[in-house]
């Protein structure tokens, strides 16, 4: 099983981190709500970043949040300490 970690939000550079990576748009990930993994695929749009679920429901992404990793784009780095 994959382990979680927490979302954090880099708001002055509108940058979405989680595991030590910067993650971009079409990005997969898993956050729990409510007791529940929810899947689907990062977007952003000009209020911030969300998760496009698999029945086009949009959740908004905020610090704190438990997510893991599904799949990464070939675009997305680690951030280098």
């Amino acid at each position: 099983m994959l382990n979680s970690e927490q979302l954090i939000m880099h708001q002055k550079d509108s940058l979405l981190e989680l595991n030590g990576f910067l993650l971009q748009a079409g990005d997969q990930i898993a956050i729990r709500l409510i007791g529940t993994w929810v899947c689907g695929t990062i977007a952003h749009d000009q209020w911030g970043w969300y998760l496009l679920t698999r029945n086009d429901t949009g959740i908004r992404l905020q610090t704190g949040l438990s997510a893991r990793l599904l799949s990464l784009s070939p675009d997305s780095l680690p951030l280098l300490a």
